[in-house]
């Protein structure tokens, strides 16, 4: 089923796309297929693009994930970009999530979908479906 497919496309790659690109973005969206912006805030981000490019989830780079509970800047950081896409309509996946206090913070900032170690290391296929 497409809508269970999210397609990851890098912030770097959306802000070099073209016109074409944007076509092509729009027929996966269309068929069903989610599209995320991976490692948002790391490359050339404008805010611009986001209202430009159809997608449905921002992903939180690790990088500011890493930081959560050693830094304030950090959490204002990731709740600026929390709120950011909420306002748009779009929804937040956290990557590199290792420990229990990030994923705490994140729940409270208003953050739904994570990945990283703290879940679980990369499975083989035949492991997954007991987890689910």
């Amino acid at each position: 089923k497409a809508g269970a497919l999210i397609l990851e496309i890098t912030e770097t790659v959306m802000m070099e796309g073209d016109e074409y690109l944007i076509d092509q973005l729009r027929e996966l969206k269309a068929s069903g297929i989610k599209l995320a912006i991976d490692d948002f805030g790391t490359g050339y981000s404008s805010l611009f693009y986001l209202n430009r490019f159809p997608v449905d989830y921002l992903k939180i780079d690790r990088s500011f994930v890493d930081e959560l509970g050693e830094k304030p800047e950090a959490r204002k950081l990731v709740g600026g970009i929390i709120d950011l896409a909420s306002s748009l309509d779009l929804r937040v996946i956290a990557e590199g999530i290792e420990i229990i206090e990030q994923l705490e913070e994140l729940k409270e900032l208003g953050c739904e979908i994570g990945q990283g170690y703290h879940f679980t290391h990369p499975l083989p296929a035949r492991d997954i479906p007991p987890l689910l």
